[in-house]
């Protein structure tokens, strides 16, 4: 019988998908229907206190947003590292080697989530409560507001008598350009 880490839904997933993917011995007895697997004992259980990191609390994506909630608690902020490689958001972290009950451990854990399509890389930002709960979010940029209403000015252009009789002169587009009033 198999054994299950209930300490978090996230390895009770990573252990059932670990000893669902792990070879089997088969043993096989001389009728062709009684055939047996085995899980080496090795995978049959793992330590209570065995935790991966990166334990998703809630991942929530549609075409227009993304917001994904990690419990990251046994990981120092200068340990973690959120970021946009091609189209996906990268979480890593890492921590060296540190000591427990059963001796020493390193965690690692990189996990990736795949960019919404409207979603630009720049969009993304990350927040870390104290608890080591850490919170990504993309959500498209706010519509600009329209600046405020402003004036363009009519510019009002008298023609010269010179102009309506005969082709413009450089001295004639001269004192056009003296005759020309702002309106606003």
């Amino acid at each position: 019988m198999t054994t299950y880490n209930h300490s978090s839904s996230y390895n009770r997933t990573y252990e059932k998908k670990v000893i669902e993917e792990t070879p089997r011995i088969r043993i096989t007895s001389h009728s062709p229907f009684a055939t047996h697997h085995v899980i080496p004992p090795s995978f049959s259980s793992f330590p209570s206190s065995y935790s991966f990191g990166g334990n998703i609390g809630s991942v929530h994506t549609t075409d227009d947003s993304f917001t994904a909630t990690l419990d990251l608690s046994q990981f120092k902020p200068e340990d973690l590292k959120v970021s946009v490689i091609g189209q996906y958001i990268v979480i890593e972290g890492k921590h060296g080697e540190k000591e427990d009950e059963l001796g020493l451990i390193e965690r690692h854990f990189i996990r990736k989530f795949a960019l919404p399509k409207n979603i630009q890389p720049e969009d993304v930002t990350s927040n870390l409560t104290s608890e080591g709960t850490l919170t990504v979010q993309a959500f498209p940029p706010k519509p600009k507001e329209s600046s405020p209403a402003r004036s363009i000015p009519i510019k009002i252009v008298t023609p010269s008598l010179s102009s309506q009789t005969s082709p413009i002169s450089k001295e004639d587009k001269a004192d056009e350009k003296e005759t020309t009033k702002t309106v606003q």
